[in-house]
């Protein structure tokens, strides 16, 4: 597998990737300083001016309901792959924040008065639940232009026939948000729309897999190929053999008024939140021991007035175990998202 480390000039001006090899000769010898973006992508900023001449790399994206492919490629290989799991617990938490504002205009206690009936949406407006996806890859994209120099960005143009068809609730909320998403996208690079039929012919052509099931699997064939494809059909870029990413927006429960149950006494105490006042916050990606062995993981529980421990849990959300905070090194604040190496 070929893997190069990004690299950043003196003023955060993204330059050429270089070895590993290399990237570690310039730290050990302080013309360079170890970084890591808010993706977990390891790179390197130079202490000294150097040259600035570059060779234009493009970004691909394959957008879709719930994942993304993503992939970043010069004119000679892919530099990186990656597979972005978009957020789908909004819905549900918008209807678990209107149901407790319903039920506190029926109990006599403060709440807001009802304004639902007095709105008024200026400019481009979005749901909700469709932002957060749309937010969520605008800032991948933004990341990875940070520390590579994207000069295009290729992207499928989804487009269904809802008139026509009536089975498309998925290309629907791919589809919604475009017109901001390309925006955005055009501020940062050159924007090249492609059809899905071209991606899917380039995919064929140059012999990469392709899985129809089992979306959520972390492997390239289920939406990381489909960006090599465009980049290898667009700018003709051979070797496709690159690290493969998962990237997952961080999930907890944000800070609301009460609880929804009432606890003992009829009391409904604050629930949520990602700090408490303590050293850890929600989110940090942290390093723990316990009998013995070492473990890295973003924190997902805080310690409280009962329980002492802090809340460890992996990539994937799935909670490691208890460590004691003071066998717990911090080793990046919070930034929304978590990360592993897939491949």
């Amino acid at each position: 597998m070929f893997k190069r480390v990004p690299v950043v000039g003196v003023d955060g001006k993204p330059l050429m990737p270089t070895t590993p090899r290399k990237a570690r000769l310039l730290i050990k010898d302080g013309l360079a300083k170890p970084r890591r973006n808010k993706l977990g992508l390891f790179y390197i900023q130079m202490t000294r001016p150097v040259g600035e001449e570059i060779q234009p790399l493009s970004l691909a994206v394959d957008p879709g309901a719930k994942y993304d492919g993503v992939a970043v490629a010069s004119h000679r290989q892919v530099e990186i792959r990656a597979m972005a799991f978009l957020p789908d617990d909004v819905p549900k938490k918008m209807d678990a924040r209107r149901n407790l504002r319903r039920a506190r205009r029926y109990r006599n206690t403060p709440r807001r008065p009802a304004r639902f009936d007095n709105r008024k949406r200026d400019g481009y407006w979005l749901a909700p639940t469709q932002r957060s996806k749309v937010e969520t890859r605008l800032k991948v994209v933004r990341e990875l232009c940070m520390v590579y120099p994207v000069r295009l960005i290729v992207t499928e143009d989804v487009r269904y026939n809802h008139y026509r068809f009536r089975d498309g609730k998925y290309f629907s909320t791919v589809e919604i948000g475009k017109t901001l998403t390309y925006r955005e996208y055009r501020k940062l690079a050159v924007l090249k729309l492609v059809e899905v039929a071209d991606t899917d012919a380039w995919r064929e052509k140059f012999g990469l897999q392709k899985q129809t099931d089992k979306k959520w699997e972390q492997v390239p064939a289920t939406h990381a190929n489909d960006a090599v494809a465009m980049l290898i059909g667009v700018t003709g870029c051979q070797n496709a053999d690159a690290p493969f990413y998962v990237w997952r927006r961080l999930q907890y429960a944000r800070r609301s008024l009460h609880r929804q149950n009432p606890q003992k006494g009829g009391i409904r105490p604050r629930f949520g939140g990602t700090a408490n006042g303590g050293f850890f916050r929600k989110g940090d990606w942290v390093e723990a021991e316990k009998a013995g062995k070492t473990y890295r993981g973003w924190v997902c529980g805080l310690p409280t007035d009962i329980s002492k421990v802090l809340g460890i849990a992996d990539a994937d959300g799935k909670r490691i175990g208890h460590f004691s905070p003071r066998k717990a090194r911090l080793l990046a604040r919070s930034t929304g998202f978590s990360w592993k190496l897939a491949v």
